[in-house]
């Protein structure tokens, strides 16, 4: 017994040194920051700085018209509070991004059981130990003077490391409803955990990493094509049993389907929305302004979920403009660097974030102007929020993980000589 006990202690031990020759191993190099990803950091940063003016804007005071006051005493008038927060989220997200990006990416693929498995186990915790909240909603732990922190907006990282080591070992693209089945339920257990705090706006994002996933592996197109006519069929029902309930998704998509529909109440939100993005004209009414919805407060939670009216009020039109250009931006160098990973869990990866920040920008853009139903989601580097913003920046450092290494990986191999006389024919 002795024997027995003291080989399973040599045995753990082997495992934890194994494990921390990987870490080591796995450390930030010198020289890598030659080849970090500056441009995508820079876009990001304009973003975060542009969304702390936004809430600035958004959490404002109104001004008193008839009074002479300069911008310089006009600013110095209103509250700090949430522009402060995020420039602190902001700054934690920096570090964050260089923490991601400090380890070789591949080893988080190889702990993404840790990562699966940790988030699960923390969306089971977050639901059945936490006090019901806002929206009757159990999606958020507690910590501070009233501060909270999503377990949802970080598992986003977890399902995406997850998938792409998942999709990246297999040897085929899935070609049968069995392995698609299998698949589902790998992607079903955590986002079952999140419809029931409900959080449906969070589940949404996770279904749409999924589905770029699954088209980007090469799944069979029989298979997907099936897939989203079962969806369909399943949507179509949800809302017949809906609409015989009083649950308030059923007025979202009543909304969303007739936009004048109890605009007092339930539509109000949405209706003045689009009346704060339409009042900025083509150039924006400017910070503070006299008249400005965001500052008379017409929208609820305009520093969060409706950020954009508050750009386009501010910055009107070509604001409104710019900003959709620069998210363009983001996402074609997102899906340029995934051409050029140096391998396919890098690529998955990069794709993987890319799949999330579109779906957060298509649904939150869409939602204000009218295009798609309210959800509770969040665009990205410019709403106020410290759960989301440090989510997003994590992915970002994973995009710049993958492309430093990728770029150090060709940059190490020798270069071919190639004799100029056989190019001549």
């Amino acid at each position: 017994m002795k024997l027995f006990g003291k080989r399973k202690e040599q045995t753990e031990s082997g495992r934890f040194a194994a494990l921390w020759n990987d870490i080591k191993r796995s450390r930030y190099r010198k020289g890598l920051i030659r080849h970090f990803e500056w441009p995508l950091v820079i876009m990001v940063l304009v973003m975060s700085i542009w969304g702390i003016v936004s809430i600035f804007a958004a959490t404002g005071s109104p001004v008193v018209e008839g009074v002479e006051m300069s911008f310089l005493e006009k600013i110095t008038t209103q509250s700090l509070y949430y522009p402060r927060l995020q420039f602190f989220w902001v700054c934690a997200g920096m570090v964050a991004l260089a923490a991601v990006s400090y380890f070789d990416y591949r080893l988080y693929g190889r702990w993404k059981n840790l990562f699966y498995w940790g988030n699960v186990i923390v969306l089971a915790l977050v639901k059945f130990t936490t006090e019901v909240g806002r929206g009757a909603a159990n999606m958020f732990f507690q910590w501070g003077s009233g501060r909270t922190f999503q377990p949802a907006e970080f598992g986003k990282i977890a399902i995406i490391i997850a998938l792409a080591q998942v999709f990246s070992s297999r040897e085929k693209p899935i070609k049968t409803l069995s392995e698609l089945i299998r698949m589902s339920c790998y992607v079903g257990l955590p986002l079952i955990l999140i419809v029931i705090q409900p959080d449906v706006g969070t589940a949404l994002v996770y279904v749409a990493i999924y589905a770029i996933l699954i088209w980007a592996s090469g799944t069979n197109y029989k298979l997907v094509v099936g897939t989203i006519c079962i969806g369909v069929i399943l949507v179509v029902a949800a809302w017949y049993v809906l609409n015989f309930s009083d649950n308030f998704r059923v007025d979202r998509i009543q909304v969303w389907l007739n936009p004048d529909y109890d605009i007092n109440n339930s539509g109000m939100q949405t209706y003045n929305a689009r009346l704060m993005l339409g009042s900025g004209g083509l150039w924006g009414k400017g910070l503070f302004s006299v008249g400005n919805f965001a500052a008379l407060n017409y929208v609820p939670d305009d520093h969060t979920d409706f950020i954009f009216a508050v750009v386009c009020e501010t910055f009107g039109f070509v604001g409104g403009g710019l900003m959709i250009l620069l998210y363009l931006a983001m996402l074609l160098r997102m899906m340029y660097l995934a051409n050029h990973a140096e391998d396919t869990f890098g690529c998955y990866l990069i794709i993987g974030v890319m799949a999330m920040m579109f779906f957060h920008i298509f649904e939150n853009i869409s939602m204000v102007i009218g295009l798609m139903p309210v959800t509770g989601i969040p665009l990205p580097f410019v709403s106020y929020g410290g759960s989301n913003y440090i989510t997003n920046i994590m992915g970002i450092g994973l995009v710049c993980n993958v492309a430093m290494r990728s770029r150090a990986g060709v940059a190490r191999q020798a270069r071919p000589t190639i004799n100029p006389a056989k190019l001549v024919r």
